[in-house]
Order: structure tokens, then C-alpha cells, then sequence
């Protein structure tokens, strides 16, 4: 894979003084290196793998493209560097744009079990599935025990309703209506994030994690890079004014660092925490980069979801220290790879 010799005219433009002046030329310049990478790169079996570049048309693929690199653009005040690892959202958007995707989508969250190699699946275990429904009508022939639960769809992110069962006809009719908009909107469609096209889409019912109303189970959000545990992002308080986003390195010491959202300062880990690290590394072999989801309730280990490309790839991160740490770990940055027969 050759550099993309281009790049450095564009690290001298920056948005505020040229504004939208240099994307095409900067997307145009970027698909011939990518093209002519592709014809000499390695390549993995078509049965196994896909690439945005085969599986969407060629004007699909260019406006996914161009999207992934002018919402960075536009969020940064900077072209993003594709020639090596200055800036970790600008890695993972690379990664967004030219690296396989498995065909069994990891980011179906029906799916996620699937990817939970054989050794550690006695430690973790994606959330129970009550029922999936391709049709949001169908939402009500769901047989459910009297409980708390939570609806989903498998494609999206932040499609989530809790539910108390039994379910009234007015609740019920209200969550049809938000389902069905779920299954009828393109997540993904306005980013590079093009693998969400390729999911069959669902509406599912799943445990709740929560044991009563009010409660918030610990996000743990293992960033991963080139099969390495590179960074724990743990999300406590979501939804509330005390948020907390402290972090930790790959092997659960805290850094004093904000990442995308303040780290207002250390807490403890809980139990499972080390059974989490341990399942995210499992995991994540096969990926440039991918972002494990896993909580962690009373010792428990539970995987929510894959991600590829958090926030869409328009996030700055807020600590110039982090940004290096994990700029470390794309060693190589992502590359281009073909597929095959």
C-alpha cells in the first residue's frame, strides 16, 4: 500500500480558511490512491468478507466517502491524515472507509453473540432475546411475562425504549409507531458508517439489565485497536448531569485524561471489570479497530454491541496526551485490502 502522496498539500487547508473549497478535490485525490491501492493489495475470500468499495455502487461508495470525510473536516477545522496516525478519529475513519467487514455484520446487535470466541463465552454473554420482528405491527404478539424490559432495533444506535409488561394498548401502539420509524430510517446513511445498509432489520425485546426503575448499569467501552485493548471509556451517570466518563489504559490503570467527555476524576472498578478486559481482547482480534460495549452488573459480564466508528468519526479528542497513547497503537494503520474469490 503506497502513501497517499496527496495528503500533504491538504494538511496545509484548514475549514476556517477555505471552508468547503478543497473536499472534492481532497475525495477525488483520495479514491485514486485508493483505487490504485486496491489493484495491488492482499485480498480475503468474497464468502467470508466485503468491502464498502465492491458492495455499494460506485455512487454510493463516493458519497459515503466524501460524507465520512467532511463530517471529520467540518468537526476538526482539518482534512484528516491518511498518511499515518496523527489523530485517532481520523484512523478509525480510515478504517470506516476501506477495511473488510465480515459478512455475518458484526454490528447487527442480533448477531454480537456470534463473535464471542469459544474460550471466554463462560465470562460473557450478549443481554436474553425475548422476540425479534422484522415488521413493528408485530411488536404485540410478543408473549411476555409480567417484568421490565427493553426494545431495541438491531441496526442503529440509541434506539432504545424500556418497557414494564404487561404492556397497555396506548403504550403499546406508541411504541409500534417509534419501531416502525427505527426499521424505515437509514442509520449510518449521513456518515461512512456504510455496513448498517447491509443489516436485515429488526425490532428485538431483551432483558433489562436494570433490576428497578432508575438504575444505571456501567457502560464499559473497550477501544481496540489491531487486536490490542487499547483504552477502557467507562460511561457512568448516562443521562444524567453527573456523566462521568473516566478512562484507563489497556490494562485498567486510570489516565487523568479526557477523551470525548469529561473525566471528572477516578472511581473504582468493579468486579468484572478484569473479565470484561479479558473478553474485549478475545474479541477484538480480527479488527483494525473496533469498540467492545460490554457491563458489568454484579460481577457479570454482558456484551451490548460492536462499533466501528464512534460519534461517525466527528469527535475531537480532548486530550492532546490521549490522542498520542492511542495513535500508538496503529501500528500499521489501517489497510487496504481486496476481496477476492
Amino acid at each position: 500500500m503506497r502513501h497517499f502522496d496527496e495528503q500533504a498539500f491538504y494538511n496545509k487547508r484548514t475549514f476556517e480558511a477555505t471552508g468547503w473549497t478543497y473536499l472534492q478535490e481532497y475525495a477525488v485525490d483520495f479514491l485514486d490512491w485508493y483505487e490504485e491501492c486496491l489493484k495491488i493489495a492482499p485480498t480475503v475470500p468474497a464468502k467470508d468478507w466485503m468491502i464498502a468499495h465492491d458492495m455499494l455502487t460506485p455512487k454510493d461508495f463516493w458519497r459515503a466517502m466524501r460524507r465520512g470525510i467532511g463530517n471529520y473536516f467540518r468537526a476538526q477545522g482539518v482534512f484528516p491524515d491518511f498518511r499515518e496516525a496523527r489523530d485517532f478519529t481520523a484512523m478509525t475513519l480510515l478504517n470506516s472507509i476501506i477495511s473488510p467487514m465480515p459478512r455475518v455484520n458484526p454490528a447487527d446487535k442480533l448477531l454480537v453473540g456470534e463473535y464471542i470466541p469459544k474460550g471466554v463465552r463462560s465470562k460473557i454473554r450478549p443481554p436474553k432475546v425475548f422476540a425479534a420482528f422484522s415488521d413493528a405491527d408485530d411488536l404485540d404478539k410478543a408473549a411476555l411475562e409480567p417484568g421490565h424490559y427493553v426494545i431495541k432495533s438491531n441496526h442503529g444506535s440509541s434506539h432504545v425504549i424500556r418497557a414494564k409488561a404487561p404492556i397497555s394498548d396506548v403504550d403499546m401502539a406508541a411504541y409500534r409507531a417509534t419501531c416502525a420509524k427505527w426499521i424505515a430510517g437509514d442509520h449510518g446513511k449521513f456518515s461512512s458508517q456504510w455496513w448498517y445498509q447491509f443489516i436485515d432489520r429488526k425490532v428485538f425485546i431483551e432483558e433489562d439489565l436494570c433490576r428497578e426503575e432508575g438504575e444505571i448499569v456501567p457502560d464499559f467501552r473497550f477501544h481496540c485497536i489491531n487486536g490490542k485493548v487499547a483504552l477502557l471509556q467507562l460511561d457512568l451517570g448516562l443521562g444524567t448531569e453527573a456523566r462521568n466518563n473516566p478512562v484507563f489504559d489497556g490494562d485498567l490503570n486510570y489516565m487523568p485524561h479526557d477523551f470525548l467527555r469529561a473525566n471528572k476524576g477516578e472511581v473504582d472498578l468493579p468486579e468484572g471489570a478484569e473479565t470484561a478486559r479479558k473478553a474485549a481482547a478475545a474479541i477484538c482480534k480480527k479488527f483494525p479497530y473496533v469498540r467492545v460495549d460490554t457491563y458489568v452488573r454484579d460481577g457479570e459480564v454482558f456484551l451490548g454491541e460492536l462499533t466501528f466508528l464512534p460519534n461517525s468519526g466527528r469527535r475531537r479528542i480532548q486530550s492532546d496526551e490521549l490522542n498520542e497513547y492511542l495513535c500508538g497503537f496503529f501500528d500499521p494503520i489501517p489497510q487496504v485490502v481486496a476481496i477476492g474469490a
